[in-house]
């Protein structure tokens, strides 16, 4: 089964970045404080590792504004989007600020039917729809099975607590065992699973993600900050980060926020 297609918009810029500036060193991004001392009362790792993909049954819906970003020495491309989410299918995130005036106002929205993709400065919507309706058991349940298989793959540390967009967070590090080489990022801030390819870019190298640092929210147990360091083969580091600059829990989104009708002098096109 198809699931929703993720945010295409930040792997545009993080291509631009890799392939169209000089990697020139990298800049460090200051690493998280950690609140809490080792102790036998801390969280099982691994298990706030699975929550970060299968949420708290109490997390009914998530708004908020997030900065994509993405480093390689003294240059940094960002945008900034606003986020509406219903775990696990519907989603709405419209691009606020952004490098490229012509980004701004392009919006993505995903629900069980079909998902939208909207260009207003270019007058396009692309749709994808699939075979059938998303079904959000099936994505949960897919989601679960992808944390439990990834736990095989990571040695994951617990690094205390930390505050992120004002809400207490747990701080996890996440190693890749065996020097395991990724083909593209995966990024699992927001709803849906994001995976730049960009070995289908421009690029064309492997990327080895080298370092991986995870905030999830103490109390909905949703990811709030993912930092990823990643190397092309021979190329200086690059760093990205996506962070919830604020965010609200349970604040009641209805399903008008997950539909979207295209303008009536946009050109459609079903990339399905």
């Amino acid at each position: 089964m198809k699931y929703p297609i993720g945010n295409y918009r930040f792997a545009a810029v993080l291509a631009l970045l890799v392939v169209g500036v000089p990697l020139s060193g990298c800049a460090a991004l200051e690493t998280p404080s950690s609140d809490a001392e080792a102790s036998d009362s801390e969280p099982d790792p691994e298990a706030v590792f699975e929550a970060a993909y299968v949420y708290g049954d109490d997390l009914e819906d998530v708004t908020g504004t997030r900065r994509n970003e993405v480093t390689n020495g003294s240059h940094t491309l960002s945008e900034v989007v606003q986020v509406y989410e219903r775990p696990y299918v519907d989603q709405r995130t419209k691009v606020i600020d952004a490098p490229d005036p012509n980004q701004i106002g392009n919006l993505y929205v995903s629900n069980a039917t079909k998902n939208w993709f909207y260009y207003p400065n270019a007058g396009v919507a692309q749709y994808f729809e699939p075979e059938k309706p998303f079904d959000g058991d099936e994505v949960r349940s897919s989601r679960a099975e992808m944390a439990a298989e990834n736990l095989g793959k990571y040695d994951i540390e617990y690094n205390g607590t930390d505050r992120v967009a004002g809400r207490e967070t747990h701080v996890l590090d996440v190693e890749a065992k065996n020097e395991t080489v990724e083909k593209g990022i995966s990024a699992i801030v927001g709803d849906t699973e994001y995976v730049y390819a960009l070995e289908t870019s421009n690029l064309r190298k492997e990327l080895r993600v080298v370092e991986q640092t995870l905030w999830i929210d103490t109390e909905y147990e949703y990811p709030l900050k993912e930092r990823v360091v990643f190397t092309p083969p021979g190329e200086e580091r690059i760093v990205m980060v996506e962070e919830f600059e604020s965010v609200t829990f349970n604040s009641g989104l209805d399903d008008e926020t997950f539909a979207f009708e295209p303008p009536a002098n946009a050109t459609v096109e079903d990339i399905s």
